[in-house]
């Protein structure tokens, strides 16, 4: 066509009034999703939740340029709680379980869950997890069966082997002495995907923060191009403390503060790559622990510790990081946890949810995003393995056994007993229990409870001889 016959279709089409189609506007790219969970951290050890002892810098940076979530709630122990995460659900009702996976358990999250990554999957995400997992050793039951595409990392905790090989004691400390004939774990195993690597000795556990670390980093760099979900669960500052020989030893505050600082600097690579890579418009990061923190952490001014459902046992230091989507130097008091990322990562991506499966979550973006200060949730239960043993709602929570009451609005301590003067609030808690009982069930397994997943004759990865599992 010459110039001068397009020139007089285009008039005709102007004076008809024709309209030709407008240019498709271009979707905006879904989201990449980092979640980076520290194994056993104390809500106050970083400097951003009132650490005075502990230098977290990169954390400290995060929170200025993020949002703070003040009232997030992992469960007491590290397996329920990662459940949690993994299926939007409670933990008793994902992963009925009295405490947590060990060695050569014959259980796990069973393989019909639907998870996190299997969701995100489906909407075109590669998925990977780089650290330690914990629902399952048995290889029916490890995440490669559970949508995600990459796994490097430790099938459970870094303190599950024999006392020989250095996880029963920390760096530097003598190994305790075993009583003759006393059966000892098998070995701990480090995984490539289903590929056992070795044997992990004290100098792995040593190397172990950095090596997540850089593998994350190589991750993030091939994955830059496409939509991406990391799952990096550290297995530090759980027992046995082995920071770094870059750490170790440069803390006056001793060798757990010189792993959270090494926690801090791994945090630090993680985001200056994402930055580096220009994907920080793009890329929800968050940071929180498993779990509330022990003895050799600090929870103020929180009561209680890890294994426990007083609020140092379940409410942990939580962090969400996305520049221009989620308001810098912001925080929020809202009752939120694990069981929210799911449905909340889902909504960003345009995924749908599970169906025909109860969950629990919620999706918390207007919360993230300034959006809205609606509470997310009305009530929230405290499981401590399969029993019920608080129930909170608002700023009122019931401890169930004595029916102790707290207002953590004014004594986030739970330090004062005010249920004689707030029968009221005793009796609606209570009906909230009640209520409960008919679905998870108060102690035991109710009828919302969904089955493990179950093998048969189970073996440990790596026997006691030191030799790999065939076919493994």
């Amino acid at each position: 066509m010459t110039r001068t016959k397009f020139a007089l279709l285009c008039l005709g089409v102007c004076l008809l009034g024709i309209r030709l189609p407008a240019a498709v506007p271009a979707q905006p790219a879904p989201p990449n999703f980092i979640f980076i969970s520290i194994d056993d951290l104390g809500y106050a050890d970083l400097g951003s939740f009132g650490s005075t002892i502990n230098r977290t810098p990169n954390l400290d940076r995060m929170a200025r340029e993020g949002l703070k979530l003040t009232s997030f709630y992992a469960a007491p122990v590290c397996s329920p709680s990662r459940a949690a995460l993994l299926t939007g659900s409670y933990p008793k009702r994902a992963l009925p379980i009295p405490h947590v996976l060990f060695p050569e358990y014959d259980h796990g999250l069973s393989p019909d869950e639907v998870t996190i990554a299997e969701v995100l999957k489906e909407k075109g995400y590669r998925t990977a997890i780089i650290g330690k997992w914990h629902l399952g050793d048995q290889p029916e039951l490890l995440p490669t069966r559970q949508g995600f595409d990459y796994w490097f990392g430790l099938p459970y905790s870094n303190d599950m082997g024999p006392a020989e090989d250095g996880v029963k004691s920390d760096l530097g400390k003598p190994l305790p002495a075993v009583k003759p004939g006393a059966r000892q774990q098998p070995p701990l195993p480090l995984l490539r995907n289903e590929k056992i690597l070795k044997r992990v000795l004290p100098d792995d556990q040593q190397a172990l923060v950095e090596l997540l670390t850089e593998e994350s980093v190589n991750f993030l760099k091939s994955a830059r191009d496409q939509p991406f979900f990391l799952y990096l669960p550290h297995a530090a500052v759980h027992f046995p403390l082995y920071p770094g020989k870059k750490f170790a030893g440069r803390s006056p505050q001793g060798i757990y503060s010189d792993w959270v600082e090494e926690v801090d600097w791994s945090v630090g690579r993680v985001l200056d790559t994402v930055r580096e890579l220009g994907l920080e418009s793009r890329t929800l990061v968050i940071f929180t622990s498993d779990n509330g923190g022990t003895r050799r952490g600090t929870n103020n001014p929180l009561r209680g510790f890890k294994g426990s459902t007083w609020e140092g046992g379940m409410r942990v230091p939580t962090i969400a990081w996305w520049p221009g989507h989620i308001p810098a130097g912001t925080s929020s008091d809202a009752i939120s946890g694990m069981i929210d990322i799911l449905p909340t990562f889902a909504a960003l991506a345009g995924a749908p949810l599970p169906a025909g499966r109860k969950l629990d979550g919620a999706n918390l973006w207007l919360l993230l995003s300034g959006s809205s200060t609606e509470p997310v949730h009305d009530s929230f239960h405290y499981f401590r393995g399969l029993k019920l043993e608080a129930v909170r709602q608002g700023s009122w929570k019931l401890i169930l056994a004595d029916q102790q009451l707290f207002n953590l609005d004014r004594d986030l301590g739970e330090t004062t007993d005010v249920a004689k003067d707030h029968p009221e609030q005793v009796k609606r808690l209570l009906s909230l229990a009640e209520a409960m009982d008919a679905d998870l069930g108060i102690d035991g397994q109710g009828p919302g409870c969904r089955p493990l997943g179950k093998v048969e004759n189970p073996k440990p990865l790596i026997n006691r001889d030191g030799k790999f599992r065939e076919g493994f």
